[in-house]
């Protein structure tokens, strides 16, 4: 078999005013043909399950490009349309093939398009006709119908911190080994109730998240089940179709699809108000955390994550550390390339007095002026060890550690979520050496910091991946919709639930093929 392999990946916070053109993909990972298969190879990821499956199954690949930048505002339509382009005319230019495989995120916004993941996947199986797609998708995709109706399979994440990504990648790619050969005919039943958890309240650890997947899991043991997708959602995006959706595929039984996916609708429903979260404020997670014996302690600062469109650059929990005199700190990491640079312009040992971060959004906060000792330099580059994204190559670009009275402040050229111990060690920092552990990470930071923390506190700071969703002005995701708003009885009284149950057998014929950047005249008339 060939299965044509490619990665279109990002997470749009469309309430960034960060840009996410090339220069944001060249610095996260961009790259072309049989390098994506030498840069993924044996990573936890989902190319990496991808590559590994397919080697152990002699099923050849045919690789396109791998495109990833980290999550912040709109995709560049430039960009996009560049993307697109070289994808297509390499689908076209693949031969015959026997699958598509697709490492998508579900929540990418482009300058003058709401869907993207939708917007390619309709370009392609308008290039292959019947032959099967399988995708997948982040744990918060927003999943819309035309995402549904021109992939044959979506495989969503089922953890939160993700460390399933390489199992998908597997899963994925035996799936669509087994619809090619006429073993399995997908049929899907979807499901979008009206709800926007946010995204501190979808840990799958624990909570509503975990009740759900272990209702899901129940399910996928079923004679006939091919797989399920609970979608939390990206309730960041503000589009139409953000928020938690159901996805079922079973094996040509359009009945049993339905009936479990109205079930675990039925069961999100009602456990909407578990979703909604609170955290700690600025001074009293401080304080709590300095009268905690034993360390390390983390302060999650989970308003300033970057994995979730933050600028990475907020101050307040910063401010308050040095306000109260605290030792033995590590704030992992602060965007502020001017103040990396100044510190490696300054050199190691030197003393330098610099406004750092506060430089993204002046509603979150203002720069903060400090004096300090440059401990250490790096260019940035390290080895994910960690249960998320393990083997792979992280480069947060020139990096230095500015030692403030002992609050050491990790300055990072290039904006990256603190979700392994690695981004601190990598500078010379034994994490579980110090009393106090500032991570800007949302969940993801759970993977790997939990077994070395002593207590974890969630600080409720400023910043633009806020659970607080009632601090956004929403404009264009459907409403009602909870927690946005608020009412009783089931979700029919609110908006219409969507209740896709569409046939994605591979033998359904498609669009005929179109060119390559056929469609992309469309970006400047959707939105």
């Amino acid at each position: 078999m060939r299965f044509f392999v490619a990665m279109l990946s990002h997470e749009t916070n469309t309430f960034s005013s960060i840009r996410t053109d090339r220069a944001q993909f060249e610095a996260h990972d961009l790259r072309y043909g049989g390098e994506l298969l030498e840069a993924y190879r044996g990573t936890g990821t989902c190319l990496g399950g991808m590559i590994d499956t397919a080697g152990a199954r002699g099923i050849t690949l045919v690789p396109s490009l791998a495109a990833t930048a980290s999550p912040a505002g709109r995709v560049a339509k430039e960009f996009y349309g560049e993307a697109r382009d070289r994808l297509l005319a390499d689908l076209h230019a693949a031969g015959p093939l026997d699958g598509v495989l697709l490492d998508l995120h579900g929540a990418m916004v482009v300058e003058g398009l709401d869907d993207g993941e939708g917007d390619l996947l309709r370009a392609v199986r308008a290039a292959v006709g019947a032959t099967p797609i399988a995708v997948t998708l982040d744990f918060h995709a927003n999943v819309t119908r035309a995402m549904v109706e021109t992939a044959t399979l979506l495989h969503g994440y089922k953890t939160y911190p993700h460390v399933d990504m390489d199992a998908r990648g597997r899963e994925a790619t035996a799936r669509l080994a087994e619809v090619a050969a006429g073993r399995i005919r997908p049929t899907i039943a979807y499901r979008q109730p009206p709800l926007l958890p946010p995204i501190a309240g979808q840990l799958t650890t624990r909570g509503p998240m975990r009740r759900l997947y272990d209702l899901a899991d129940a399910m996928e043991a079923r004679a006939g089940v091919l797989s399920v997708s609970i979608f939390a959602g990206f309730p960041l995006a503000d589009i139409h179709d953000a928020g938690l959706s159901i996805y079922v595929a079973t094996d040509g039984d359009q009945a049993l699809a339905d009936a479990l996916a109205d079930e675990l609708a039925a069961a999100a429903w009602s456990l909407r108000r578990e979703f909604l979260h609170t955290a700690l404020p600025v001074k009293d997670a401080v304080a709590r955390a300095l009268a905690l014996d034993g360390r390390p302690v983390v302060l999650a600062d989970i308003a300033d994550n970057t994995g979730g469109g933050a600028g990475g650059d907020t101050t307040e929990i910063l401010r308050e550390v040095l306000r109260v005199g605290a030792r033995s700190a590590t704030v992992a990491c602060l965007w502020d390339p001017a103040a990396a640079r100044a510190c490696v312009e300054a050199g190691v040992g030197a003393t330098v007095s610099l406004a750092v971060g506060g430089k993204v959004d002046p509603t979150h906060g203002a720069p903060l002026a400090v004096t300090g000792r440059v401990r250490t330099l790096s260019d940035g580059r390290f080895v994910y060890k960690g249960p998320m994204m393990r083997g792979l190559e992280g480069r947060v670009g020139p990096t230095a550690v500015l030692d403030v009275s002992d609050v050491k402040i990790i300055l990072i050229s290039h904006r990256r979520q603190a979700l392994d111990p690695e981004m601190i060690r990598f500078v010379g920092i034994d994490p579980a050496a110090e009393k106090i552990l500032v991570v800007k990470s949302s969940i993801h930071y759970r993977a790997a910091f939990e077994p070395i923390a002593r207590a974890i506190l969630e600080v409720d700071a400023p910043g633009l991946s806020s659970s607080n969703l009632e601090r956004f002005a929403f404009t264009r995701v459907r409403r009602p919709i909870f927690p946005l708003d608020q009412w009783e009885g089931g979700p029919r009284d609110g908006p219409p639930m969507q209740m896709g149950g569409p046939e994605m057998a591979p033998q359904t014929p498609h669009a005929a093929r179109s060119r390559p950047g056929e469609a992309v005249a469309r970006l400047d008339g959707q939105d």
